[in-house]
């Protein structure tokens, strides 16, 4: 709250000034009004308020007592000294007349003798002393009339002189009135200015502290007294740098350019420091100096990575977790470790189950954004308005059922850091031109919003479908395709990468056990064989789940062959199939045919695989697998 003080020069002001205040808004003002002449009332000399409005020698005189208060001053206009001057052209003696005015450049005494005709004495008086000193003076020259302020009057009335009120018009306390309140206004922002600075800088958690070019503490907030003084009453205004920091830190300080992060012990406490150059004008003014608690910095680190390990924007694997011996892995591996330390977009082709989003979360956490979001999306999961909003977010009301207060979308959250975008073949087609653009231009629009907000996000794509079919037939955009197929990746499926398997195999029969807390089962050779020998259309997940089955199901007896084929769901006389094929193969000079073949059986029967499949008791997926294990079987021979 703005106090301010009014002191109206005479008592015929006093209903103009209370009906003006009446009908103005002082919501933010405290108003006091006075009435007080000369320079020696209590009140000037112990002002507690902010803004006074006064006139003449009083205004002085406040002005003098108080510096720090804002002083208005209603001012005497020209206009209403020629008024006074007039009455005493009536009664003039021939002596003439002294003006006596606080500041007398309001009026060229000679000008206005020339224009009203009698002789004018002016003289300047800025407290009693001045003003009893030049009514003696004009006294002594014979003046017998004088004209002035309040006091002026009271001087002249205790000796009996001619005297004429100086008043001020009702529009110049008016002009004055405003200029106080606009004062009061303005006042009033800069302390809001102020105290929401000071509640920013007291409320941060970091020390800090603002020096001038000669290295002395000009603001402070209460952290930075907590740390160097052991006292947060206490302000380090006025200190000088030297006294903080010893004098060879204090030193580099105030040398180095530009900002700067150096880790510094004080006390007990080891601190990253930034120095940060203060500029007014274009010139260098002094340097705020933040001081952060690395341990601190630490926790805050811990806090936010588990935040984001729970909203899922955190790669758990790296290339150290890839389980191989195989030489097409390694070239794989080699050429993902690459990708990871530039920024360009990749995109990781390879069948379901080969660990496409395992090399995308290793290549993020290889490249230098790997302590900021990954954050992945699966396009082929949501449908279209929702992908959009998850991707893009929105903003309050765009939609019915938007969330109060919008909604930040994935692109955002994985701003530094990276996206994955799984299943990217899915996307609708509406969608991809939105994705281009937003690779494009790197900023993102909200759904229902107006603004654009940039983005820097590196972009990893995957799918396990044929894209050029896509492309081919209108499927997906071909520029968004080059856009994002940059750097190109291919899984390599398990069956390509058969000498992996067994080492796979038990890696995961270990992890399940020590996950179920029992003992690994003991593997028969000739269950190997039969892993071996599967095409794993699954790749490496169809793997993963079978030791999770293996391991769940094992009742204390050793793994064997006809576990495995029961676990994978592959009938017996299947597995001796291939045996009776190889063996009429080599015995006989006719070699058994596809004629023979359940293929063909299958062709003639016209109907479809779930028809023919239960016409000969088999699954579905039994027959599937059986055809694709007899097509193998007769492009080998």
């Amino acid at each position: 709250m703005i106090k301010m003080l009014i002191i109206v020069p005479y008592e015929e002001l006093y209903k103009t000034v209370e009906e003006y205040i009446q009908h103005i808004d002082m919501r933010n003002v405290e108003v006091r009004l006075d009435h007080l002449f000369g320079s020696e009332a209590k009140t000037i000399k112990n002002c507690d308020y902010d803004i006074v409005v006064a006139r003449g020698m009083t205004a002085k005189a406040i002005a003098r007592a108080n510096p720090h208060v804002h002083m208005v001053e209603i001012s005497i206009s020209i206009s209403d000294l020629i008024e006074a001057l007039l009455k005493c052209r009536e009664i003039d003696n021939g002596a003439g007349v002294g003006v006596i005015l606080t500041d007398p450049g309001i009026c060229d005494p000679f000008l206005l003798q020339d224009l009203l005709g009698i002789p004018i004495f002016l003289r300047q008086a800025e407290d009693e002393a001045e003003l009893y000193s030049a009514i003696s003076e004009l006294y002594d020259l014979g003046v017998r009339t004088f004209i002035g302020g309040l006091t002026l009057c009271r001087r002249c009335e205790d000796l009996g002189l001619r005297y004429f009120h100086i008043k001020s018009g009702k529009d110049a306390t008016i002009r004055a009135l405003n200029d106080a309140l606009a004062a009061a206004n303005s006042l009033n922002r800069e302390r809001t200015r102020t105290n929401l600075i000071a509640t920013v800088l007291n409320n941060a958690e970091d020390a800090m502290l603002a020096i001038d070019s000669s290295g002395v503490v000009f603001a402070s907030n209460t952290q930075a007294s907590a740390l160097f003084l052991g006292d947060r009453s206490k302000s380090l205004e006025s200190m000088s740098l030297s006294q903080i920091f010893p004098e060879t830190e204090s030193g580099t300080v105030l040398s180095d350019q530009g900002e700067t992060g150096v880790l510094r012990t004080v006390g007990d406490q080891l601190l990253l420091i930034k120095k940060t150059p203060i500029t007014v004008d274009g010139e260098r003014y002094g340097m705020l100096i933040t001081c952060r608690n690395v341990e601190a910095l630490r926790e805050t680190e811990r806090t936010i990575r588990q935040a984001l390990s729970k909203k899922g924007l955190i790669a758990h694997y790296n290339f150290t977790d890839i389980i191989f011996k195989s030489q097409i892995m390694r070239t794989t591996i080699a050429s993902a470790f690459k990708y990871s330390q530039v920024d360009s977009s990749v995109f990781i082709v390879g069948e379901t189950g080969t660990g496409k989003e395992l090399f995308a979360q290793s290549i993020h956490n290889a490249s230098k954004r790997c302590a900021q979001p990954f954050v992945a999306v699966n396009c082929a999961a949501l449908p279209e308005q929702l992908l959009e909003s998850e991707l893009f977010g929105y903003t309050e009301g765009s939609f019915s059922g938007a969330a109060k207060g919008g909604r930040i979308g994935l692109f955002e959250l994985a701003h530094k850091g990276t996206i994955f975008l799984d299943e990217i073949g899915e996307m609708p087609l509406s969608l991809q031109a939105k994705i281009l653009r937003v690779l494009e231009e790197r900023e993102v629009r909200r759904i229902g919003g107006d603004t654009v907000v940039p983005i820097d996000v590196r972009v990893i794509s995957a799918t396990n479908i044929d894209m050029h079919e896509k492309l081919r037939t209108g499927q997906f955009r071909q520029d968004l395709y080059y856009r994002i197929n940059l750097l190109n990746l291919a899984i390599p499926p398990l069956r390509e990468r058969a000498e992996d398997i067994e080492m796979l195999f038990f890696h995961f029969i270990k992890r399940f056990a020590a996950r179920a807390s029992v003992h690994e089962p003991k593997i028969a050779p000739e269950a190997i064989d039969v892993l071996m020998r599967y095409p794993w259309n699954g790749n490496v997940r169809e793997l993963r789940n079978l030791c999770e089955r293996l391991v769940i199901l094992n009742d204390g007896n050793p793994v064997n062959a006809a576990m495995i084929e029961a676990a994978l769901d592959i009938p017996r006389d299947s597995a001796k199939l291939e045996k009776n094929i190889q063996n009429l193969n080599s015995l006989s000079s006719t070699p058994y045919t596809q004629s023979d073949s359940l293929t063909a059986r299958f062709a003639a029967s016209g109907v479809s695989h779930a028809e023919f499949a239960a016409s000969i008791g088999m699954s579905r997926t039994t027959l599937w697998r059986r055809l694709k294990q007899e097509k193998q079987l007769f492009q080998k021979s």
